[in-house]
């Protein structure tokens, strides 16, 4: 079992570092429930620093839920659907990869330096665009465009569900 996740780690890693593709992982169902659990312990971790833990939780599964449903709409749009499986479990354990380092950083560091933040947050748009550029056979120009998009889609969703819950509260 050990073995199995360093394999899984090392994959994911190969395609944080742009030398694996989604196509690289495999397609299992199982895989991509287990990236799931982990980027969401992940993110969950990383939001519960500024937030409540079910405040954390519930931003953690509201990112997820955003980029399953872009994810599939993406793919369902240009007839690439059935790459969805490796797709969102290469966007998900990635994810998690990139959500260990800023945990790390956090828990060293609790002020992350802001260039260090923004360097972090390039990497993250680079593979999200690296993974969609292999699964929509698109260039990697407009396929940075793409991940820019769901970041600004992410980040409205998330602003537009903290401001509903401010105004019940």
């Amino acid at each position: 079992m050990l073995a199995a996740a360093a394999a899984l780690l090392k994959a994911f890693w190969g395609v944080c570092t742009l030398r694996l593709a989604p196509q690289d992982i495999p397609r299992s169902s199982a895989l991509l429930f287990s990236a799931g659990a982990i980027n969401l312990a992940i993110s969950t971790s990383i939001n519960s620093i500024q937030l409540a833990l079910s405040s954390a939780f519930s931003v953690a599964v509201l990112e997820m839920t955003v980029l399953a449903g872009l994810t599939a709409a993406l793919l369902f749009s240009f007839g690439r659907f059935p790459r969805f499986t490796q797709t969102l479990t290469a966007l998900l354990g990635s994810g998690a990869v990139i959500g260990l380092v800023v945990l790390a950083h956090l828990l060293a560091l609790p002020q992350i330096p802001q260039i260090l933040r923004i360097t972090i947050f390039v990497w993250n748009l680079l593979v999200m665009a690296h993974i969609l550029r292999h699964a929509l056979e698109f260039h990697i120009v407009a396929s940075f465009f793409l991940a820019v998009g769901y970041a600004f889609i992410l980040i409205q969703v998330i602003w537009f569900f903290d401001r509903l819950l401010n105004a019940t509260a």
